[in-house]
């Protein structure tokens, strides 16, 4: 009986107005009398869980962005390549073969092999046609490649997208040297390509 007397004394003075204790009862349990002291252990696990989950999500959500600005950067590389190649043609007797540069001097392989003197990008930057003599895919080294198909009269250049889409590798397999046993599409796995 005096534990209850007890219990019911402790409740009357947090809920009178007159007590000492009234300015406390927002630090003390009704029910239990107790003290809250923090966090259990399960709620810091739960809301450690949580925040771990989102991270997650967001880390690839980044990635995703960040391969398709890659990509972005790749086509953007391979249209300023292509309009270099139309101006060289147009200035250099029809033809698109960048003589005495690329792999043996015949214009085509990769399109800046890095230790190489003479790249095709080194080629078209020596001709005034690109701003860099180093044009190249922001993660692979070397990247770009370049090849030319009848007698110089066509090109591809190609380049390997994280995110291609089906229209892109079906593209590349009508292209000049897409396919083949030296293709750029079945032997180097590039799978964009630009070209006439």
């Amino acid at each position: 009986m005096e534990s209850f007397q007890s219990g019911r004394s402790l409740l009357v003075n947090l809920w009178e107005p007159d007590s000492q204790d009234f300015q406390k009862k927002d630090t003390v349990d009704m029910i239990t009398g107790m003290k809250s002291r923090g966090f259990t252990l399960i709620e810091l696990l739960v809301v450690i869980a949580i925040i771990g989950l989102l991270s997650s999500v967001v880390f690839a959500s980044l990635n995703s962005a960040r391969g398709k600005a890659r990509d972005a950067r790749r086509k953007a590389d391979l249209t300023q390549i292509s309009k270099a190649l139309e101006l060289y043609y147009d200035t250099h007797n029809g033809t698109y073969l960048v003589s005495g540069y690329g792999d043996g001097g015949g214009g085509q392989g990769w399109f800046n092999l890095d230790g190489s003197p003479n790249t095709v990008a080194k080629g078209l930057n020596d001709a005034g046609f690109l701003s860099a003599a180093s044009i190249d895919d922001p993660q692979q080294k070397p990247g770009y490649m370049i090849y030319l198909c009848d007698n110089g009269q066509r090109y591809a250049v190609s380049a390997t997208l994280e995110n291609p889409t089906p229209a892109d590798i079906a593209y590349i397999d009508t292209t000049c040297n897409g396919t083949g046993g030296n293709g750029t599409h079945t032997r180097y796995g590039k799978n964009y390509a630009v070209g006439n």
